[in-house]
């Protein structure tokens, strides 16, 4: 086979690749999809994941019971870790009435939130994340990522789900 044919061929090895993962979901051990809402409500934006860092991004809804019950969990995960590199973000979607139901939501409740709060208004970032059932993990909200110090996703599921909390710590104590 010549040099042209033998790069044609990992091209299309290459591609091929790319269109089973896209099918394949996010699952733990994979780079987390980038970010991309439309606008951050609550704290400092975040561009990108950046190393050094840990992550946890929760998928949310403000009509969702187990979400809303999460909150306090996911500040005082904030806060204890906040100082040692944990960034967490609550990343809402599926609002079905639109920003404004975020917007009432946030003046009502948003004080408890610690942590960053953001707006995916299209569900683009939520169907990039979409884990197709990997890890046990379908995608109902909440949805739970934690994002180690590598830039690897290191637990995906529902933060009451055993694993969640271990995942940070564990993530923490990595340097």
């Amino acid at each position: 086979m010549d040099i042209r044919k033998q790069a044609i061929f990992v091209i299309l090895l290459l591609a091929l690749s790319a269109a089973s993962r896209a099918d394949d979901g996010v699952k733990i051990g994979d780079a987390p999809p980038p970010i991309s809402v439309e606008v951050w409500i609550k704290g400092e934006p975040v561009a990108g994941f950046e190393p050094g860092s840990v992550y946890l991004v929760e998928f949310w809804g403000t009509w969702c019971g187990p979400c809303v019950k999460n909150i306090p969990h996911l500040s005082m995960l904030q806060k204890e870790y906040g100082p040692r590199g944990l960034i967490v973000i609550g990343v809402a979607s599926h609002e079905w009435k639109g920003r404004e139901a975020l917007t009432e939501f946030m003046k009502a409740r948003g004080a408890e939130m610690a942590y960053r709060v953001a707006f995916d208004a299209d569900q683009s970032m939520e169907r990039a994340w979409d884990t197709d059932g990997h890890e046990g993990a379908v995608f109902r909200l909440p949805l739970s990522f934690v994002i180690d110090r590598g830039g690897r996703i290191s637990f995906v599921g529902h933060p009451e789900d055993k694993g969640m909390d271990e995942a940070v710590a564990e993530a923490i104590a990595k340097r």
